[in-house]
Formats: structure tokens, C-alpha cells, sequence
């Protein structure tokens, strides 16, 4: 059956396909059968798990559903009331003998005795009878609670068949299927509220071992698409909590979920909006467009968040791996108006960790961290520091607060023993990123007594690069300070970049007039062993090449122009700026006497990929043109 979504605005408007419908018995009861449509959502088409009512003659088309009686207060404390008084039955002959008094067994009654009923079974010491007793009140026992549980099933009060699927009694357990079939039936006709339906998915997603549970869940969509007008700010949570347990109709409840969110946003309080970004963080269902009402959401209620919220939130963005200009506006705004009230470090750190995940180099957001950070720093844990210090040279952010680094470097010699080394590492090429030099902390690291309990490769091709650095950058450093590093692995070139250069080596030839001139992935040899030293195109003399290049040759180098390829993620956000080890890497090679041109693998990518081939030797030759 094909429903598409014009027709499907009601589920009567489903059934009138039904009897084109797919059959499938295997969960079917006298009541109901189950069955299969087609639902049509723009060029999507999906498979969807409905029951279909079974009628037991046609007149009964004519005769609406029964309509439910609102549940009163009055019904909450007589159904306490009669809890009460089974309550004082000591055993399950007064609890038989109180019900025959009963001039009418209403549902309330009936599932007060039985819920009695099970706390006597649970409670064997207070059976006084004797084994004859005993035995005939077993014998009625299983009549009267058939009957009882006839009797509750009959009760136009849905939520009193919700509170039997919540208890845990063990007398109840084996009848839960009988009245998830009524409630089934009622979510048919129309007759539970968002609160109902989302109880009772709740119910069957904690119950997923059992198969009849697991499937049933999956046939709820249909209530909750006849119900969408009833979702609102506050129920909307709930059924955001039934999604982990849905499976071919999640992608329905989903868009369902994406479009009332859309409606509901502005409407939605802190904890509830935390609530559903848990949901998002473990479903990963959502399109972008929903993640930026998320963004609108931050934006518009960021001032009533404090720390902690504001911390949750922002570490999921983080962990969804999601950015928009409307989260950074929104953090932004926070930091400038209660910077001087916040209390915990972990918030700030949470806000540079977000900047760091998406590069973002926003000067208003790193000043007032730093400021921060500025004013703390001798109440920051020595395992805190790298997080505060190292976003400024990784995102190449000098802060307006010249002391800066003197100060971060004061802390660090204070902190340094208790430090981790690999922290220690990036903290010093964080300072070299942005061309400071903390030689103190470094004369501390690279002593004799500290250096011998350093024995792990990584670190020491770390404490080679940041020896290399300084020894090119820094005149006050009497380096290079270590052996040369033979015994590590040579560079290796990313491998895009590789290939892209496979793909558009004529080009480069054609700027260049020789293919003699021109040699890929050159390492410069005597320097430490990292992609620093890696040339990704490098131009030279025809006579040369990279194998026989004499690199003590002065003249030589600055006849030479090295080509570098940035891949997207060499840049922060504004796709203009490199980020930290792309800025030194450039300096390091102007340091040797060598030109540099920085090239956009976004761009190269995109001239090859719409060949654009005279475009594409433009946008080189423009490149090389514009070197001083």
C-alpha cells in the first residue's frame, strides 16, 4: 500500500488502504492482525508496521470507539481509599471475603485486591491457614484474579491499565500481554493522550528481551502522528526518550520530532532542552537543520543558563562535532556578560576545548578566556594548564594582554614537575606556534636529570621538533640541544595531498615551463623528522633536483619556491588563517632562505574535479606571482 503524505493526515486516511496491505499473523490476536503500509515523504518511501482492527460484523463500523471519562481527582483517592482498606487484610481469605461485599467491582477495586493480592503472595509468614485452607484458597484464587483482571481490562480509564504494565508483580507478569492488546486497540481508535502513548512505549522499550514487546513498540508511530497537534514544550521530551527504543519506525517519530522542534523551540525550558541533546548525542539521527534550531535555541536562552548548563551544552556540541555562528554568538554574549561571576574552571576550559574541536579563532571568546586565566592562574590545577594555554598557539592567538605568556610561563615553572611531559611538549611548541620562547621552562626540560626519565619515542620526537624550533627561531637558545634523531621514522606526506598533486602535475608544469624543475614531497634533510620539514611541490634550478640539491647553498635555497598544499583542516575557521603548525612550518622555511607559496586544497580540488584547467594554472601562477 502507497500513502503519500497529502493523504496521510489522519490514521483514517491509512486504513482506507488497508486492505491492500501486506499480512503478517505472527503477533496476531482475535482482536487485531498486523500489517504493513507504504509511507510516501518526499522521494523517501518507507515501510511502516500497523494493526489493523479485526470487526466481527459490519454494523460495528458504525459505532464510534467509546469515548474515554476524563480521570478525576475523586478517582485518585477512592482508588487510594480501597487501597487502604485491602491493605488491612491479613491474608487472602479476608481479601476474597471483602470483595463479595462489594456490591459492584469497579476497575479501581479490582486492582486493589490484586495488587494486595501480590503483596500477600510476596509476604508467605503472614499465611496463618492450615494446608486444607490453604489449597482451596489457591483453587479460587486463579478464577478470581481471572476475573479481576476481566474486569480492569474492561475500564474506560487507560491509565489504570498503564499502572498494571508499571507494577512489578510476578502475578501480573504473565496477563501484561493481554493488556498491551487492549491498549493497542485503543491506540487504534484514537483514545490515548502523548502522555499515555509515551508511558506505555517507555514500558516496551524496557522490555526489549522480549520479542512481542520490541515489535509492538514500533506500531505506536500511528498515535503519535493522530496526536501531533497535542505535543507540546513539555511532553515533546517524552517521546524524544522512546527513540532509542524504536526501530523501523524511528525515522517517522524522528521528522515528526524535527518539525514539532521547529514549532516548539523558543517555547522549551534549559532542563528539558538538555534532556533532548543527551538524545541527540546518542542517536546521531538528526539533519542539520535541526542542529541549528539547537544553535537558535542556545542563542535566545543563553541567559538563563549558568555555568553547569552552559558547560553540558557546549560539550555536547562538541561531541556532535557541530558549530554554527549562532553558538559562538551565543558564548560570546555569556563570557562578555558574566565572566567576572564564573566560579568554575571546567566551564572555560569546556568553551577553549569547543574552540580547539572547530578552530575557532574568535578573538572575543579567547580574550576573555585568557583574561580568565590571567586572573586564576595560581588556583588552576597543574593538569588544567595545557587546556588554558594552548588553544592561543595552536588557533595563533596572541592575547592583548602582553603578559600573557610571561605570566602562563611563571605558573609552568611553578607546575612543571607535576606535570605530564606530552602536556609540557605541546604547551612549548603552543609558545613557538606564536613565536614566544619560554627558555626557562625549556632549560628545565631538557636537563640531564629530567631528560633521562624520558624514554617513550613519541615524546622525544616531540622534544626534537621543539629543539629544531628554537635552534632556527630563537638566537638566545644555544641549541640544537639533542642528538640527531636517526633512529626515527622519515615524514610521510598526507596522502590527499599526494594524490591530488598526482592528479594536477601538468599543470605545475605548464606554470613552471620544466619538468625538471619541479620535484614532490621534499625532506629537508638534517632537520628533525616531522611534516614541518616535508615540501609538499618544491620549484627549483633545472641543473638540480631534490636528491642532489645542495642545501648549504644560500643562493641556491632562494632560487627555490616551495609549493604547500593546505588541506581544510590546516585553516581555523574563517578558512583564511592557518592554524598554529602550519604558521610555523611557513616561517621556518622563509627562516632558511627558501620562498613559500600556500596553496588551497579546497580550490585545487575543486578547478580538477569541474576541469577547469585554465582556472586552475591561473589560480598557481597568481599564487607564485604575488611572493615579494
Amino acid at each position: 500500500m502507497l500513502c503519500g503524505n497529502n493523504s496521510c493526515n489522519s490514521v483514517s486516511s491509512l486504513y482506507n488502504f488497508i486492505t491492500r496491505s501486506l499480512s503478517d499473523d505472527k503477533f496476531s490476536t482475535p482482536e487485531f492482525s498486523n500489517s504493513t503500509i507504504l509511507i510516501e515523504n518526499g522521494l523517501n518511501v518507507h515501510e511502516l508496521p500497523v494493526v489493523v482492527r479485526k470487526l466481527k460484523d459490519l454494523e460495528a463500523l458504525d459505532f464510534p470507539p467509546a469515548k474515554e471519562v476524563p480521570r478525576t481527582a475523586n478517582d485518585s483517592v477512592s482508588y487510594h481509599l480501597i487501597q487502604e482498606e485491602f491493605k488491612q487484610c491479613i491474608d487472602l481469605r479476608e481479601v476474597f471475603s471483602l470483595i463479595t461485599k462489594c456490591t459492584k467491582i469497579t476497575p479501581n477495586i479490582a486492582l486493589g485486591a490484586i495488587e494486595r493480592i501480590y503483596d500477600l503472595e510476596k509476604d508467605s509468614h503472614s499465611n496463618n491457614m492450615t494446608n486444607d485452607q490453604t489449597v482451596h484458597i489457591n483453587f479460587a484464587k486463579g478464577a478470581i484474579l481471572e476475573k479481576l483482571l476481566k474486569v480492569v481490562m474492561k475500564t474506560e480509564d487507560t491509565q489504570t491499565i498503564l499502572n498494571v504494565l508499571k507494577t512489578t508483580s510476578t502475578v501480573m507478569e504473565p496477563y501484561k500481554y493481554k493488556f498491551c492488546d487492549e491498549l493497542l486497540l485503543r491506540v487504534i481508535d484514537n483514545r490515548l493522550t502523548v502522555d499515555q502513548l509515551c508511558d506505555f512505549a517507555l514500558f516496551l522499550k524496557n522490555n526489549p528481551v522480549d520479542q512481542k514487546y520490541s515489535d509492538t513498540i514500533d506500531r505506536l508511530w500511528v498515535g503519535f502522528i493522530e496526536k501531533e497537534k497535542d505535543i507540546n514544550e513539555v511532553n515533546i521530551i517524552k517521546i524524544f526518550r522512546i527513540l532509542p527504543g524504536l526501530k523501523v519506525s524511528k525515522k517517522t517519530i524522528t521528522t515528526l520530532l524535527e518539525q514539532k522542534l521547529s514549532e516548539l523551540w523558543s517555547k522549551i525550558k534549559v532542563a528539558a532542552m538538555q534532556d533532548i541533546l543527551d538524545i541527540f548525542l546518542v542517536e546521531k539521527y538528526f539533519s542539520m537543520q535541526c542542529y541549528s534550531i539547537l544553535g537558535h535555541w542556545l542563542y535566545s536562552n543563553i541567559h538563563a543558563l549558568d555555568d553547569d548548563e552552559l558547560l553540558g551544552v557546549i560539550t555536547i556540541f562538541t561531541r556532535l562535532k557541530f558549530t554554527d555562528k549562532q553558538i559562538d554568538a551565543a558564548i560570546e554574549k555569556f563570557l562578555k556578560f558574566k565572566s567576572s561571576k564564573i566560579q568554575s574552571h571546567v566551564l572555560v576550559i569546556g568553551i577553549l576545548n569547543y574552540c580547539m574541536q572547530f578552530k575557532l579563532r574568535n578573538e572575543q571568546i579567547l580574550e576573555i578566556c585568557s583574561q580568565y586565566f590571567i586572573d586564576k592562574r595560581k588556583h588552576v590545577p597543574s593538569s588544567f594548564l595545557k587546556h588554558f594555554i594552548y588553544p592561543y598557539g595552536y588557533l595563533c592567538m596572541n592575547p592583548s594582554n602582553i603578559d600573557f605568556w610571561l605570566l602562563a610561563e611563571d605558573v609552568l615553572l611553578e607546575n612543571y614537575l607535576k606535570m605530564n611531559i606530552d602536556d609540557l611538549c605541546s604547551i612549548i611548541s603552543s609558545y613557538i606556534y606564536c613565536g614566544n620562547y619560554p627558555l626557562k621552562l625549556v632549560s628545565k626540560i631538557f636537563s640531564v636529570e629530567y631528560m633521562a626519565k624520558i624514554n617513550n619515542c613519541d615524546i622525544l620526537k616531540k622534544l626534537h621538533l621543539i629543539d629544531t624550533a628554537l635552534s632556527l627561531e630563537c638566537e638566545e637558545y644555544n641549541g640544537p640541544l639533542l642528538p640527531k634523531d636517526q633512529w626515527f621514522k622519515p615524514a610521510i606526506q598526507d596522502g590527499r595531498i599526494k594524490n591530488i598533486i598526482a592528479k594536477i602535475k601538468d599543470s605545475f608544469v605548464s606554470v613552471i615551463g620544466d619538468e625538471n624543475k619541479m620535484s614532490t614531497s621534499v625532506v629537508l634533510p638534517n632537520y628533525c623528522s616531522d611534516e614541518t620539514y616535508l615540501i609538499d611541490v618544491m620549484f627549483h634550478p633545472a641543473e638540480t633536483s631534490s636528491s642532489t640539491f645542495n642545501w648549504k647553498s644560500k643562493s641556491l635555497k632562494n632560487d627555490c619556491t616551495a609549493i604547500l598544499i593546505h588541506l581544510p583542516d590546516h585553516y581555523c575557521t574563517d578558512n583564511e588563517q592557518l592554524i598554529g603548525p602550519q604558521v610555523m612550518k611557513k616561517r621556518h622555511l622563509n627562516i632558511l632562505g627558501i620562498k613559500v607559496v600556500s596553496l588551497k586544497y579546497a580550490l585545487l580540488s575543486q578547478f580538477y574535479t569541474s576541469y577547469n584547467t585554465v582556472g586552475l594554472r591561473k589560480y598557481i601562477a597568481d599564487s607564485i606571482d604575488k611572493l615579494p
